[in-house]
């Protein structure tokens, strides 16, 4: 009986010691995903095994459903933050500090700075999600090796080669990430995995490469950036590479990214991606078929409808395994688990952050900082009359400044920035008179837009076209079916379900035959209008033959339709030529007419000691969605430079531009004493080339 007690009580010991090693005595009253003593990835298996099927195809989405009981919240994976927060889905952000574009820390060539904007950047993000986490993962940075200068989001990359964007992408990683050992300040995502070259054909089209060009120009950055930095995530791009959709590849996602490189996190497709699948590529043949190609390529969450629309359907049809799906959740909520979403504010550092921190006097003064070190030094030669190079401008004795441009009383802040408070934003008109006035420099600045940046390419995208007979029958012609069409000229898609002529620039024309024009009364046009857009002119039998009929498609109101904005239809001028039967009908694009530049801005700038010509591009020459077609400075700027430089022989020229932009016509004029080129500076851009200038 003795020997039976001493045995009973050694094994009631030995539950104690092993007990000890269980993690932590919370373990009996909270469940494992609550328990902070595990891992997260145990804690996030743990939460996925507890939801329904159904629970978990509403979490597969960018707009991750709540599942209220189990603590869950909402939560939009989708966050941008490339130069400053973007309050698109976070209910609680305002404005945020805006800092100068990818392309312009790629030219200041200093990772440091890169990483304190990050940094500030990610503070701001936390102060935002201060009461309730419901977006702290940032799909940025691009680091994507700009391939083609023409490319449209060339502004948000670091630039063309593959080292650079590695050092600078992978400061922006850190700054991000912050430097606590457990928890995330904020979750970047390198984007856009991978070979994402153009914006025209990017939905349907594929980039063909040998293993070497894939490995050490476009895959380099981000095999750097997930080794040493570890970068959390990637996003997944919509274009085939040699064949194979993106994020319908195994080997390019899982192989490559998770399995050789080692990406400890989650992977996104980009919005429509896994659609793109089945409507853009024809890779798959049904929803299902490619959501479940997504799931098994390693794609964790679908920034789209796929997903949460087809996941159920595909598990009932056997292409995936409940499995498949859990996968992908515990991926997506390892990350919610980093960022400290299910733990208590007291162990979560950055949880402190609150949200006085946007926009404080430390992050304007940054702002500031990083705009006075990204310009570029271009030109500068001595200026006879005072003998001295151009920059920096002698205040001594200056009477008159003259700033002329179309950019230069406007704060363009570039792709993906966030929206600052309006009295951040300084112009550099209102950037040199603010200097002046600190300064106490009493030279009167003067001022004119001197001309436009109206886009004389990507003018529309043309649907079709319908004739209207005079007892109101019609006839509507595929006007993606020309014939004929000037060379450049092609058909894409882009956003939209619909083919459209694209690619048009001033002057461009299509051809139909067989348009039977008897008894006309009216013609119809349906297009979009992705910039600025101009007039379209129906003419017969050639392009500059008898006009039929005239449409005018312009912006509507001070936006423009933009890339993803819906067609219209325009209807046409009608002129009664008397022609009958089938016509060969040719549409001939043209962008508006250009006015000639002023006597007045001439004036003004013959009469000042310094005139300074700040031109540049803006969101209407290039974007997402569509690529410059040309290197040209918009509009008539180029005018604008001869003009002022014909009359002031101590003119300088700024750039300010989503990337390079041909110089060759103005460069060696010896009258353009200066000239800097800068990316899309952010909110302080006006006070950072005051100071520079």
């Amino acid at each position: 009986m003795k020997i039976k007690i001493i045995r009973t009580f050694l094994l009631i010991l030995s539950c104690f010691a092993i007990m000890a090693f269980i993690p932590g005595s919370e373990s009996s009253k909270k469940p494992i995903y609550l328990n902070t003593a595990y891992s997260f990835e145990e804690r996030a298996a743990d939460l996925v095994s507890r939801m329904t099927p159904e629970e978990k195809q509403s979490l597969l989405g960018n707009n991750m459903a709540a599942v209220p009981r189990l603590g869950v919240n909402s939560y939009n994976v989708w966050g941008e933050a490339l130069h400053g927060i973007v309050g698109m889905f976070n209910p609680g952000a305002g404005a945020a500090t805006s800092f100068p574009s990818s392309a312009s820390l790629g030219s200041a060539w200093d990772p440091a700075l890169m990483e304190r904007e990050t940094g500030v950047i990610a503070t701001e993000g936390r102060g935002l999600n201060y009461n309730v986490i419901s977006t702290l993962t940032y799909w940025s940075p691009v680091v994507e090796p700009v391939r083609d200068p023409r490319w449209g989001r060339t502004g948000e990359s670091f630039g063309e080669d593959p080292f650079l964007i590695s050092q600078i992408g992978g400061a922006f990683v850190r700054g991000m990430m912050g430097y606590d050992p457990v928890y995330l300040k904020a979750v970047p995502c390198g984007k856009h995995y991978f070979a994402n070259n153009s914006e025209f054909d990017r939905h349907t089209g594929s980039s063909n490469m040998d293993s070497r060009d894939m490995r050490e120009f476009y895959l380099a950055p981000y095999r750097t950036l997930i080794i040493r930095d570890k970068l959390p995530s990637i996003m997944t791009a919509y274009n085939r590479v040699n064949g194979v959709p993106m994020s319908a590849s195994k080997l390019y996602v899982d192989t490559i990214a998770r399995k050789t490189y080692g990406l400890f996190g989650y992977v996104t497709g980009d919005c429509s991606a896994i659609e793109d699948i089945e409507t853009g590529h024809f890779y798959a043949k049904s929803g299902p078929e490619a959501t479940a190609m997504g799931l098994k390529s390693g794609v964790d969450t679908d920034c789209g409808s796929y997903y949460q629309r087809y996941a159920l359907e595909a598990l009932g049809k056997g292409l995936i395994t409940e499995a498949d799906m859990d996968l992908a959740l515990v991926n997506m909520f390892t990350t919610r688990m980093r960022i400290g979403e299910f733990d208590p504010k007291s162990k979560v550092p950055y949880s402190q952050i609150r949200p006085d921190v946007v926009n404080s006097p430390g992050h304007i003064a940054l702002a500031v900082e990083v705009a006075t070190k990204t310009p570029v030094l271009l030109k500068n030669n001595v200026v006879s009359k005072i003998n001295s190079k151009a920059l920096p401008i002698k205040t001594d004795g200056l009477k008159k400044i003259a700033i002329i441009g179309p950019q230069a009383d406007r704060v363009e802040l570039g792709p993906y920035s966030g929206r600052p408070d309006q009295k951040n934003m300084v112009s550099l008109v209102a950037g040199v008179k603010n200097y002046f006035s600190e300064k106490g420099i009493t030279a009167e600045v003067v001022y004119s837009p001197g001309a436009s940046t109206s886009s004389r390419s990507n003018l529309f995208f043309v649907l079709d076209f319908e004739v209207v007979k005079s007892d109101g029958s019609a006839t509507k012609y595929d006007a993606t079916k020309y014939v004929a069409a000037s060379e450049g000229i092609a058909i894409g898609s882009g956003m939209s379900s619909e083919n459209s002529v694209r690619n048009i620039q001033d002057g461009n024309w299509t051809s139909y035959t067989g348009i039977d024009i008897t008894n006309i009364d009216k013609m119809n046009l349906r297009l979009n209008v992705p910039a600025d857009g101009g007039t379209i002119e129906a003419r017969v039998g050639s392009p500059t033959g008898n006009l039929l009929a005239t449409f005018e498609a312009l912006r509507q109101g001070a936006m423009a339709a933009g890339a993803y904005g819906g067609a219209r239809t325009v209807a046409g001028k009608i002129n009664k030529l008397g022609l009958a039967g089938p016509q060969t009908i040719y549409l001939v694009y043209r962008a508006s007419a250009l006015s000639t530049i002023d006597k007045e801005v001439t004036d003004m700038a013959s009469s000042a000691d310094v005139a300074i010509v700040f031109t540049g591009t803006d969101d209407q020459t290039a974007g997402e969605e569509s690529d410059r077609l040309t290197l040209v400075l918009p509009g008539n700027q180029y005018e604008l430079i001869d003009a002022v430089a014909n009359v002031n022989p101590n003119t300088i020229v700024i750039m300010q531009t989503l990337g390079m932009v041909e110089v060759e016509g103005f460069k060696d004029n010896p009258n353009i004493a200066g000239i800097i080129w800068t990316g899309f500076n952010g909110q302080a851009q006006g006070t950072a080339m005051a100071k520079i200038l």
